[in-house]
């Protein structure tokens, strides 16, 4: 079963069959899921810690366990997005640089490959063993953010922003590193995830905010889910709709860029 696939993978993408070959072994295997569980626990251990102190001063346990499960799923996130936007940068450019430094990438452009296939391959090949940590705390944050009482809509929403973002993020750095060929450097695509995750924190903080107000009122008591108003998702909205173009505006100058490398100094 499993060469089955792997044979429909190399017909239909040889670039992310290669990257995954390159990375995806055994012990990088467990060693990625056991950081992911460690973190995971260290991320539940702190907040109970919280989650004891705050009980100890107030009879409401209903609304602390919600507040603690929000706590749990808002902290799983921004440790997932600043391990996607900062991390997954830094993977691809170091990759394409490596690439250009040893003239490998010259032979993929002289290959039948699409250009389109080899930087899918790129973007979903480099950082596999990053998403299959992101992936392995999935359960955990989908069980928290159901405990905390958030609706399915802005669960989506989360999700929508969060692979918006990665994906602006990373055309951008594919954009430089093909630009930039050898010379490529993370100090020059740090700027753009820095902003984005500034842009996401201030919707965090907003709904943070908001959360906190309806937890201690009697709203969420009486409906057992809470979701944002409109002007949240219409903010969402626009984001991701600015994001979603500049992004394709990005991958299809990288597709030029792929068959012009920069030349060599």
């Amino acid at each position: 079963m499993l060469s089955h696939w792997l044979t429909q993978l190399s017909d239909r993408n040889p670039q992310l069959l290669r990257e995954i070959k390159g990375r995806v072994t055994r012990r990088q295997v467990l060693v990625t899921l056991a950081l992911s569980l460690v973190t995971q626990l260290l991320i539940m251990g702190y907040n109970w810690r919280r989650l004891g102190s705050a009980y100890a001063e107030t009879s409401e346990s209903n609304m602390m366990w919600r507040l603690w499960w929000f706590d749990i799923c808002n902290t799983t996130t921004w440790i997932a997005l600043l391990l996607l936007l900062f991390l997954g940068s830094y993977l691809l450019v170091n990759d394409i640089a490596q690439e250009e430094r040893r003239g490998t990438l010259d032979f993929v452009r002289l290959s039948p490959e699409s250009a389109q296939s080899v930087l899918l391959g790129k973007l979903l090949g480099v950082p596999i063993l990053l998403y299959g940590a992101i992936a392995s705390a999935l359960p955990l944050h989908l069980w928290a953010a159901n405990n905390a009482g958030l609706s399915l809509l802005l669960i989506a929403s989360v999700y929508l922003l969060a692979v918006a973002s990665c994906s602006f993020v990373f055309s951008f750095t594919l954009l430089h590193s093909l630009g930039w060929g050898a010379q490529a450097q993370f100090w020059y695509v740090l700027p753009v995830p820095c902003i984005i995750y500034f842009l996401l924190s201030l919707l965090s903080v907003y709904g943070s905010f908001k959360y906190q107000y309806h937890a201690h009122s009697q709203f969420m008591a009486a409906t057992g889910y809470f979701n944002l108003g409109s002007g949240f998702f219409i903010a969402v909205s626009v984001l991701v709709t600015a994001m979603v173009v500049l992004t394709f505006s990005m991958w299809w100058e990288s597709i030029k860029r792929f068959h012009h490398p920069p030349l060599r100094r």
